[in-house]
């Protein structure tokens, strides 16, 4: 009885020690222990009772982000939004109180509130100092201009921001990717000389390179038009139609020219002749015996796609071919390579994220 009593009284010891190592911690050690042990809502409640009391701003703007990342990955972005505005109302021109308001703008474009987000953007764009140590400014910059060239349709004024932004590029690859962005932006304005000067001077400088071939194959589908569909209903019909009769002489002729993107789902793209997404398909849609195409269309992004079941390639066996408004018309621009598998993992992801 006596070695049982001292037993219970040893681990009782060790646990007590444990908590009091603990609580001897500073709150955000704390709350990191805390999330070791899976203790979520445990961890959000420490930090939050230390933001409202904490003055030092290292410490504060440290424990603001840990709780903005956990509020965020359990969908509550209104929290997150005013665990953030509290640090900025306390400390409104640190570096990091612009960082925060830039994190604002993120949660508002995901919440759908666009407006909000481009006029965080915008005031950023006027006020971020010239010390700017998490290199805000390109970011910002790069938002405005999608903001203005995808949702508002405003070229000329996007255009502006896309001169500033290759100005500002210090790094090679940034800088072909901005002038990609503005040469693309001439095209949408109607200033097609100027996108192709763009581009020329792209491929010049980038020989072998990626955005060289991007940039050729560009100024291919400029100088040689192929007019599209007047509708993406009627481009679906008919690409549905020429898979359904396994007619390839008729997919190459609703190809578009110039780059055509292709990758598999959930990755990043690459940009090819389209002859090379002719080849693929001319290899399995032969063996596509199970085929099935769904002509009704869904959103992606600025896109449209239509959905293949039952396609040849025992490693891929969904297609998506990717439609949108071009220069000419309603385009085929790209294929998306899938599966049962790799759509079924990512929807587990989504729910993942969802129950943490």
């Amino acid at each position: 009885m006596r070695r049982k009593n001292m037993a219970v009284l040893v681990v009782f010891g060790v646990l007590l020690g444990c908590f009091e190592v603990a609580w001897a911690l500073d709150p955000i050690d704390q709350a990191q222990l805390l999330l070791e042990m899976g203790n979520v809502d445990q961890a959000i409640a420490l930090l939050r009772s230390f933001v409202e009391s904490e003055k030092d701003e290292e410490r504060l703007g440290v424990a603001v982000e840990i709780l903005d990342s956990l509020l965020s990955e359990k969908g509550e972005t209104g929290e997150a939004i005013a665990v953030l505005q509290g640090y900025i109302a306390r400390f409104p021109e640190t570096p990091r109180s612009h960082l925060f308001r830039y994190w604002i703008a993120k949660h508002e474009e995901e919440r759908g509130n666009f407006e909000k987000a481009f006029a965080i953007l915008e005031e950023l764009r006027d006020h971020l100092p010239q010390d700017d140590p998490f290199a805000l400014r390109f970011q910002v910059l790069s938002d405005l201009a999608y903001h203005l060239e995808h949702r508002k349709k405003d070229y000329l004024r996007a255009l502006e921001v896309y001169r500033e932004l290759v100005d500002l590029s210090g790094d090679p690859e940034e800088r072909l990717q901005a002038e990609m962005a503005l040469g693309s932006c001439y095209e949408k304005a109607g200033k097609i000389e100027e996108a192709l000067e763009i581009y020329k001077a792209v491929a010049e400088k980038a020989p072998g390179s990626f955005f060289e071939r991007w940039a050729r194959l560009r100024m291919v589908y400029l100088t040689e038009p192929k007019v599209g569909t007047k509708s993406k209903e009627e481009l679906a019909h008919a690409l549905a139609k020429a898979l359904r009769g396994r007619d390839l002489a008729a997919l190459r002729e609703l190809v578009k020219r110039g780059d055509f993107w292709s990758g598999v789902n959930f990755s990043e793209f690459d940009v090819d002749d389209p002859e090379k997404a002719l080849e693929y398909m001319a290899q399995y849609l032969p063996k596509s015996s199970q085929l099935v195409v769904l002509e009704d269309l869904k959103p992606r992004d600025d896109t449209w796609v239509l959905r293949v079941e039952g396609w040849g390639d025992p490693e891929y066996n969904i297609l998506y071919l990717v439609l949108a408004e071009g220069r000419y018309g309603w385009e085929w621009k790209g294929l998306i390579l899938s599966s049962t598998a790799l759509e079924a993992c990512e929807e587990n992801a989504q729910g993942q994220d969802i129950l943490r």
